[in-house]
C-alpha cells in the first residue's frame, strides 16, 4: 500500500511543465511539426480505403451466409427425396414411377423422370447482387 502512495506521490515530478506545452523549440516552424494537407490526404485515403474493405467483406460474408443456406436447403430436398424413393422401393415402386397431375415426378425433388432420366441439377444462385 505504501509503495502505490510513493508512486502517486512521484507522478507530479515526472509530469511535463504545463509552461512548456505550445511552445516550439528554437528554429523549428509550426508548418514543419503539423502533418499538413499531405497527412490529411494520407488519412483520407485510408479512411475510404477500410471503407471500401468493410463493404467487400460484408458483400462476400452476404454470399457466403446465402450459398450456405441454398446447400442445407437443396441437401434437405435431396434426403427427403431418397427416402421417398427408399419409401417407394419398399412397397413396391408402386408410387415412385407414378406422375402428378401437374407432370411432375412422384417422388419430388431430385427424383427420376418418368422416362428414368435424372433430374439435372438447379443452378446454384449466386445471391442478391446488391451494391450500395
Amino acid at each position: 500500500m505504501t509503495t502505490v502512495l510513493n508512486v502517486l506521490a512521484l507522478l507530479p515530478a515526472m509530469a511535463p511543465n504545463p509552461i512548456d506545452e505550445g511552445t516550439l523549440r528554437p528554429g523549428l516552424d509550426p508548418s514543419q511539426v503539423t502533418p499538413g494537407v499531405a497527412g490529411f490526404l494520407m488519412t483520407l485515403l485510408l479512411a475510404v480505403a477500410v471503407i471500401f474493405l468493410v463493404r467487400d467483406f460484408n458483400r462476400r460474408n452476404r454470399r457466403l451466409r446465402y450459398r450456405a443456406e441454398y446447400a442445407e436447403r437443396r441437401a434437405a430436398e435431396e434426403r427427403a427425396a431418397r427416402h421417398a424413393e427408399a419409401d417407394g422401393a419398399g412397397t413396391g415402386g408402386a408410387g415412385s414411377d407414378r406422375a402428378r397431375a401437374d407432370g411432375a415426378p412422384a417422388g419430388g425433388a431430385g427424383a427420376g423422370r418418368a422416362g428414368g432420366e435424372p433430374v439435372a441439377p438447379a443452378e446454384e444462385p449466386e445471391g442478391p447482387d446488391r451494391r450500395g
